[in-house]
């Protein structure tokens, strides 16, 4: 995964940037929308993001 890509343009939020956020403990897909401000602008990346973190946050129950 490149950790630099970008997940959200409007709010040049990237995809470090979301594994990051589960690292430190974020449980679900609104916890990381508060914190990181993303899917606020045009909403391209809702979907996207919301299925990243699911994957993310099963990894982690591995």
């Amino acid at each position: 995964m490149n950790r630099n890509k970008l997940a959200c343009g409007c709010r040049e939020v990237t995809y470090g940037m979301i594994e990051d956020a589960v690292r430190a403990g974020a449980k679900s897909y609104e916890e990381i929308q508060e914190k990181l401000r993303f899917g606020r602008g045009c909403g391209g990346c809702r979907e996207f993001i919301r299925a990243f973190v699911r994957e993310l946050l099963e990894e982690q129950e591995k």
